[in-house]
């Protein structure tokens, strides 16, 4: 019987250390893909005269779904974006690097287009267009994913010449526009990205004051719940922004952070937490 127990402790001894070999492969992969998906966020920000942008992500688990960008497009404008993948994990994480890279290949289409209608050129212009670029990041999504796959996402042109912001909304929730200390949120005109072969896409257009601040946020900060079930909520999130509107963009993310994980009484986030400032200066 000891013989005969002792052999069964050996055989399970055997089968952990093949199973903390195996999930060690499987964490340092993890941590691979952390470290590939931290390149895909902007490393600098765009340098602007009148237009001052901070963002941060703060994922739930090693990787994330959420997405935001921001590049400069042909010197005067500049485009912003946000979105939500849907899922958690390694999966979204991947269609959050596919909807990256086909955001920036839509937009070198664009400036290849307004290089080769310079003077001299025999080509016409490609237009830089909100809604063409979402429907056409739509239709590439699709083509390229399951269609299980999909996401929410906020594209977004301000023009630095005249202050002009330009934005297509594809499902995701309403960015909030501060302005004077009163808040109102942007339109959504459009269904998300990925999930149907053809969508129309509409676009809104509206002048960036000096003063105005723009706040995009993914359902991380606005859907953790308390110990009552209780959701923190778009309406204390708009409280929250309006009211410290007139504080630096580093107080502002801060305080809303900190706001949410006050909410929720644990240090472990629920879901990827992000937040894009735009502020006019």
């Amino acid at each position: 019987k000891l013989s005969s127990s002792f052999n069964r402790m050996t055989e399970n001894l055997e089968q952990l250390l093949v199973v903390a070999k195996e999930k060690e492969r499987l964490q340092s992969e993890i941590e691979i893909a952390r470290e590939v998906q931290s390149q895909l966020y902007p490393r600098s920000v765009p340098e602007s005269k009148t237009l001052r942008i901070t963002a941060v992500c703060h994922p739930a688990r090693m990787v994330s779904g959420d997405y935001y960008d921001y590049q400069t497009v042909r010197d005067t404008r500049i485009a912003l974006a946000i979105g939500d993948v849907a899922g958690k994990g390694i999966s979204a994480a991947l269609l959050m690097a596919t909807l990256q890279s086909s955001l920036h290949a839509q937009l070198q289409h664009v400036v290849d287009g307004m290089a080769l209608s310079a003077p001299g050129a025999t080509t016409g212009t490609v237009p830089l267009c909100a809604s063409n670029l979402v429907s056409r990041l739509n239709v590439q999504l699709f083509n390229t994913t399951s269609p299980e796959k999909y996401a929410t996402f906020y594209f977004a042109i301000y023009d630095e010449t005249t202050g002009m912001l330009s934005y297509t909304n594809a499902g995701h929730l309403p960015p909030i526009l501060v302005r004077q200390g009163e808040a109102t949120r942007l339109d959504v005109n459009g269904t998300v990205v990925g999930a149907f072969p053809f969508s129309n896409y509409e676009e809104s257009r509206f002048e960036l004051l000096p003063g105005d601040l723009l706040v995009g946020f993914t359902d991380g900060i606005t859907e953790p719940e308390n110990e009552y079930g209780e959701m923190f909520g778009e309406e204390r999130l708009v409280e929250i922004v309006s009211r410290n509107s007139y504080k630096s963009d580093a107080e502002i993310v801060s305080t809303v952070m900190d706001s949410v994980l006050k909410w929720t009484g644990s240090p472990e986030l629920q879901d990827d937490m992000t937040l894009m400032l735009a502020r006019r200066v």
